[in-house]
């Protein structure tokens, strides 16, 4: 372990100067990003409203970040990578801001699906912006390492957001304002969360670099069509689950939001693990290979969050779903981008980003009723079914075909 965990420090001192910047934005802004998923849906139900709205809250930043994902994958190749990080992120933050400063509930439906429109962008930016500025020997590491930071930070974020709801609430005498306060604190870090951004290279592509609709559209990959189906299940089989845990955790096992933060932050523990080790085990046994079982397991998983009432059991199997489902997805993406063509890498970034979040906004209005009738173990049974038809399609699209190839 000691040995991998060299060779990761050693590969972070050679990656290009954009990454190393790109890291420490990703860490910032996903700060902000744990904490508003520790209290935000907490805080909607502290003003009264229903789970079925927080249902439709929740659904309309994936069907709006399915929407603009290729019109923003367009945009970025057309502005850059550098260009494209900071709108996205600036957009983001103001857009939570507007969510959280005031009750009225249309603003926060606008802010929900303001923040879908962009927020697409930096999983779709991320994607070829690593493998723009990585050396290929280490890309994979390069991918895991975003994995991880992501997860760091939102631990991290998860952890402070919900351990200082209780000190506040007492400060203020009030759980709303209690609430509110500490988003927009934290919707602000994620604007800070921009300025290692200024420092980029400056990368706008040259006029004269022709860019097409094409790869997106009419002329898309069929690999990234393959991708994109799997991607569909995935998102449901994470959504169901990772959408509400912080309810689940409150209403369902009849914890707290500390409690909630706590868990999210010993996540990042066995993500570490898994993520560091990920790339050597896929190098022994192939990343495709790593995946599947991942999702396998993953299956099982999902089943135990619902089955129990306990928390410690249920947030340890949580813990467990979501180390392997990062381990899966950052040899997944890396996967996927190398089995398609190079003018196809953000057409199957976006693609990846409009089949997951649709997945994602289906399952939000599914789960907002179930949530509210108290059907806590059918988000579970609906999570696993997905994941296991997210392990077959890999399977039969991929996997079936890896096999064949080596037996001949």
């Amino acid at each position: 372990m000691a040995t991998i965990f060299s060779k990761y420090f050693n590969n972070i001192k050679h990656f290009n100067r954009n990454i190393k910047l790109y890291l420490l934005t990703l860490f910032i802004i996903n700060l902000g990003f744990g904490a508003l998923q520790a209290d935000f849906n907490l805080y909607i139900l502290a003003m009264g409203m229903t789970p079925g709205f927080l249902g439709v809250i929740l659904s309309l930043t994936p069907f709006a970040d399915a929407i603009a994902a290729i019109p923003v994958g367009f945009l970025a190749e057309k502005i850059g990578y550098k260009r494209a990080f900071l709108f996205v992120n600036l957009t983001i933050g103001g857009a939570y801001f507007l969510q959280i400063i005031n009750s009225n509930k249309t603003l926060i439906a606008l802010g929900a699906f303001l923040i879908g429109l962009v927020a697409c962008g930096n999983f779709i930016v991320q994607l070829p912006f690593v493998s723009h500025y990585a050396d290929e020997d280490n890309k994979n590491q390069a991918y895991t390492l975003l994995s991880l930071v992501f997860y760091l930070g939102n631990s991290v974020g998860a952890l402070i957001g919900g351990s200082v709801v209780g000190w506040v609430t007492n400060i203020l005498s009030d759980e709303v304002i209690a609430y509110r306060s500490i988003l927009m604190v934290f919707s602000l870090v994620i604007v800070l969360g921009c300025i290692p951004l200024l420092f980029m290279d400056d990368d706008k592509p040259s006029g004269k670099v022709k860019i097409s609709l094409s790869p997106y559209l009419k002329d898309v990959d069929v690999n990234t069509i393959k991708f994109a189906l799997v991607e569909l299940f995935v998102g449901f089989g994470m959504a169901f689950i990772a959408l509400f845990l912080n309810v689940i955790f409150v209403y369902y096992y009849h914890s707290s939001v500390e409690m909630f933060g706590l868990m999210s932050a010993i996540l990042v523990i066995p993500v570490i693990i898994f993520l560091f080790t990920g790339p050597t085990i896929a190098e022994k046994f192939t990343g495709l290979k790593v995946v599947m079982a991942s999702r396998l397991v993953s299956i099982f998983l999902t089943l135990g969050v619902v089955l129990t009432q306990n928390a410690l059991i249920g947030g340890g199997s949580y813990v467990l779903f979501r180390s392997l489902f990062g381990l899966a997805q950052s040899l997944w993406f890396s996967y996927a981008i190398s089995k398609v063509t190079r003018r196809s890498r953000m057409a199957t970034a976006a693609w990846l980003e409009i089949t997951f979040q649709i997945g994602l906004g289906i399952s939000a209005l599914v789960g907002g009723k179930l949530v509210a009738n108290g059907s806590y173990l059918t988000l579970g049974i609906l999570s696993s079914s997905a994941i296991a038809i997210s392990y077959i399609l890999t399977y039969v699209f991929f996997g079936r075909k890896n096999m064949q190839e080596k037996a001949a």
